[in-house]
């Protein structure tokens, strides 16, 4: 006997005090809740399809894959489908079901053009059943539920049209080989009571005309259950049981276009452009227009029925054809680059002179602002007298920003400057804008705390990548912010790509605010004076990015070790320390580290270098061996006193005596 499911069991349960206060029925039924040979249901279990990547249910509001058909309310199964396989052939289809359908081959034919039906765009398939085969018996190709359960009709030849919603589905009068049919019996009182049997045994007239009036309706699945306020027999909830997928559109009206207006991006040469056959401004505009447009086609167009996708594609390739017409026709005018061309002489000799000079020492550039000088250097020199006369006049203001904040970067006071070991992030500060006492925390938020799951909601979706970081100040146990802006200096993980990188503060709601940065040496560099949570964003890396992102630090680690000027940072960070800290005994100083009273919240974790931890083994190590020495010596020493004092006390008696 089957196994049923709790929600089964309870429905079956309910019925049975149902059936015994309802009036008997006249026709052999299977009631709920009774058990016998040969008189439990079948139930349809959905539709399958195989695909190029396995089979898989269609969409509907039941879960299928367990022992007992389950109504959820929630979609699941495949939504969409290509109208063809791979390979240019149509779909196998199978309907699935948990007992052997009836399958008497001299009546085959009439029996399965009766019990299974599909729409299409909600008209009815005439002739769906002519694809149908004799149902199978259980095993292990068509049985998604691994337990060797469910018989099928196979389907097969179905030819499938892009951009149509298919809706499959059963009628009622399906009967099982144990003569058990899917359409419900019920009392005087329209109770239902269980399924018609129709197999060994007679049905009554009344019971026989119900048969034929539902045989060719939906077979519908029972949803919900309800006791009737009079408190005699329940309502029951039915609803269609229906399978659905969907076919692609086909994008071919919007393709042409797009490839039109391909071809033509294509044949444009910088050389076109320096000599002012096409105006650059329309040729990039068509280009940002093309992407927009492939990226709709992809993601809205292919979804909808083909009707709908037709009206869009020609709406898309109107709008396309009108900017392709206007960028092959459009000739530049001339644009006044003398301006821009001696802006650009100066922010070259300044860069000159403040690339070789960057550092936290009076005197020289801030890294940020140099870097950025260089960014704007790049963009005017691509710029010529056939750009935009608009663009170049905001270039040229931009180049003149960048060289005052270059000379506005030089250091006029001291620096402090704060490493966390663990993440690689700098903070250079100046001297003044912190405590001598200030001390630096770094802690990177794990994956699975909520602050991240908070923020991971608000990325883009090319942003596949990220790492949370809160950095801060603090005195003793006391959170404090700088008094003027500092530097910031966050290194580019290898999973990130360098191209893609962006650093935000998180604001209210978990919000990511765009912070103004600069790049150099796989570093993220930019200026704040609010110090708290912030979040490194970008693409996933490629392999190729990673094993260039490994090199550069390799080169780095290098160049370090031989560097043994001011600028590294190292030797810097050692030498400020020198000159704000007496030296303090560096088992001292990781006690009272340890004992840091500053709290924080339980989902933060800081994930600590293991070197840390091994050092400290270290100096606690070497800090006992140093001790027992000292206890071995000072041990021998108090008993070498004692022997000298008894020697001294013997040799007296000795002399006394003599």
């Amino acid at each position: 006997m089957r196994k049923f499911s709790r929600m089964i069991g309870i429905i079956m349960l309910c019925m049975v005090a149902l059936t015994l206060t309802a009036p008997a029925a006249s026709g052999v039924t299977w009631e709920f809740g009774t058990t016998g040979v040969g008189k439990n249901p079948f139930t349809p279990r959905g539709y399958l399809v195989d695909t190029d990547k396995g089979q898989h249910w269609l969409s509907s509001v039941y879960s299928n894959s367990g022992p007992v058909v389950r109504y959820t309310g929630v979609k699941n199964g495949i939504d969409y489908l290509d109208a063809k396989k791979s390979d240019g052939s149509n779909y196998t289809f199978y309907a699935m079901t948990d007992r052997n359908p009836w399958s008497d081959k001299t009546d085959w034919v009439a029996y399965r053009q009766k019990y299974l039906f599909a729409y299409k765009d909600g008209v009815q398939i005439s002739n769906f059943n002519d694809y149908v085969h004799t149902p199978a018996t259980p095993g292990d190709k068509v049985d998604p539920s691994g337990n060797k359960t469910c018989y099928v009709f196979k389907i097969e030849g179905f030819e499938l049209e892009p951009g149509c919603l298919y809706e499959f589905g059963f009628l009622r009068g399906m009967q099982a080989n144990n003569g058990i049919t899917l359409v419900l019996a019920e009392d005087e009182e329209g109770n239902i009571t269980g399924y018609i049997q129709q197999k060994d045994g007679s049905l009554t007239p009344e019971e026989q005309a119900q048969y034929d009036q539902e045989k060719n309706q939906e077979y519908m699945f029972i949803s919900s259950w309800h006791e009737k306020e009079n408190g005699k027999g329940y309502t029951v909830n039915r609803v269609p049981m229906r399978f659905s997928v969907q076919t692609y559109a086909d994008l071919e009206i919007w393709e042409k276009a797009a490839a039109k207006a391909e071809k033509f991006l294509s044949s444009v040469t910088d050389q076109d452009l320096k000599q002012g056959k096409y105006k650059k401004s329309n040729i990039k505009q068509l280009r940002l227009l093309l992407e927009d447009l492939n990226e709709k086609a992809e993601d809205v167009v292919k979804l909808e029925l083909q009707r709908s996708a037709d009206r869009m594609m020609k709406s898309m390739r109107s709008e396309l054809e009108a900017m392709l017409e206007i960028a092959q026709s459009e000739k530049p005018e001339p644009a006044d680059i003398s301006k821009l061309q001696k802006k650009l002489q100066e922010a070259e000799q300044l860069y000159k002179k403040a690339e070789s000079n960057i550092g936290t020492d009076i005197g020289q550039y801030g890294r940020i602002e140099v870097e950025n000088l260089y960014e704007e250097i790049q963009r005017g020199k691509e710029m010529d007298k056939f750009t935009p006369q608009n663009e170049i006049n905001d270039e040229t203001k931009a180049l003149e920003e960048a060289i005052m904040e270059v000379r506005a970067s030089m250091v006029q006071e001291e620096q402090m400057v704060f490493y966390d070991k663990v993440t690689g992030i700098y903070v250079v500060a100046p001297a003044k804008s912190l405590p001598d006492d200030a001390k630096l925390f770094v802690r990177r938020m794990g994956k699975e705390t909520d602050e991240y799951k908070s923020i991971e909601k608000n990325l883009s979706k090319e942003e596949t990548a990220a790492i949370f970081y809160r950095v801060q100040f603090y005195q003793g146990d006391q959170q404090i912010q700088p008094e003027k802006k500092v530097e910031v200096q966050m290194p580019i993980a290898d999973d990130i790509s360098q191209k893609s990188s962006t650093v935000y503060a998180v604001g209210k709601n978990s919000g990511l605010i765009p912070m103004e940065s600069a790049k150099a040496n796989g570093t993220q560099i930019f200026k704040t004076q609010i110090l708290d949570a912030f979040v490194m964003a970008g693409s996933e890396a490629t392999e190729e990015e990673k094993a260039q992102a490994r090199s550069d630090k390799m080169k780095a680690v290098m160049a370090q070790k031989k560097d043994k000027d001011a600028d590294n940072k190292n030797n810097q960070l050692k030498e400020d320390k020198k000159k704000k800290e007496q030296y303090k005994d560096p088992l001292d100083k990781m006690l009272k580290r340890s004992a840091n009273n500053a709290t924080f919240s339980n989902d933060v974790r800081r994930e600590t270098d293991p070197m840390y931890l091994i050092f400290a083994a270290a100096v606690l190590g070497a800090a006992a061996v140093a001790l027992g020495i000292r206890g071995l010596l000072s041990g021998r020493g108090e008993t070498g006193a004692l022997e000298w004092s008894a020697q001294l006390r013997r040799k007296g008696r000795k002399e006394k005596k003599a």
